[in-house]
Order: C-alpha cells, then structure tokens, then sequence
C-alpha cells in the first residue's frame, strides 16, 4: 500500500509537468517491446495497485499486469533546443579546434548538449579562434558564436 501511494504521488506531478512543458503524449513501454500512446489531452488518471496499472479518464479505462509495463516516457514536446544552424568554417591543428573568420569582439560561448555553458578559455589571432580541447572533457558541445551554432565532439 505504501509503495503504491509513493508511485502515485510521484507520478502524478510528473504528468503534470509534462503538461505543462507541451508534451502531448504518454508513452508506456512494455516487455514485449511494444508501446502504448496515451494522449495527455484526456487528462489520464494513472494508479498502480499492487498488480497492476490502472488508466482511467472520462474517455478510456485501461488495466495492465504491473510486470508487463518497463517504463514511461512522454513525446510530443518541445524543448528549446534546436539543430545547430550553421557549421563554422572550422580546422583541428595540434590538438585545437580552429574557427576561422571569428575575432575577439564576437560574442562565443560553448554549452554541452543539455544546455549548460561550459566554462572554456579561447585565444584569438587574427580573426581566428583558437579552442583548445584539453580544456573541455570528451562529449558533444555546441559553440556559439554571435547567436550561431556549431556542432563539435572531442572523443
């Protein structure tokens, strides 16, 4: 009984969460490997007893053996973070990312993929930029330049 208290209440302000940040969709995975679309528009009430998960909306009512639902996941969202719009004419020189046509007054920044800046120390020269990758630890990272992003990965 505790156990099924504690998943509903934290649950639930996870749907709503994903309401709010424009998911459309819940998805349950399940063992078989198929997946079950749940559009959040029905305003789902999810319930787990201690066998099963139970849906239910004044649209569906939908039951599932608890061991045979992996996990969750919503879809449909947006979430601010957009393809890189423009590759910067760029070069790899002992052990530095090189950008060319870039000067020490542009505005650069380097963010990883989730969105945090990093912290990174540039050299200019001549409108060129100079990244020196043993400044960053291996992963993907985005570099902006001037509101302009590119795209690079140290491995």
């Amino acid at each position: 009984m505790k156990k099924t208290i504690a998943t509903i209440m934290l649950f639930l302000p996870i749907v709503l969460l994903a309401q709010t940040i424009g998911y459309t969709t819940l998805v349950l995975h399940h063992t078989d490997g198929t997946t079950t679309d749940i559009a959040l528009y029905t305003h789902p009430n999810v319930t787990f007893t201690s066998d099963k998960l139970l849906i239910s909306s004044p649209v569906l009512k939908m039951e599932y053996p608890a061991e045979s639902v992996l996990r969750f996941t919503y879809k449909g969202g947006t979430t601010g973070i957009t393809s890189p719009s423009v590759e910067a004419d760029r070069s790899q020189e002992n052990g530095q990312l090189v950008f060319h046509g870039v000067g020490k007054d542009d505005h650069i920044a380097v963010y990883t993929i989730n969105g945090i800046r990093v912290p990174v120390s540039f050299v200019c020269r001549d409108n060129t930029l100079l990244l020196p990758l043993n400044s960053v630890p291996r992963g993907t990272y985005i570099l902006s330049i001037n509101g302009k992003s590119s795209k690079f990965t140290k491995e």
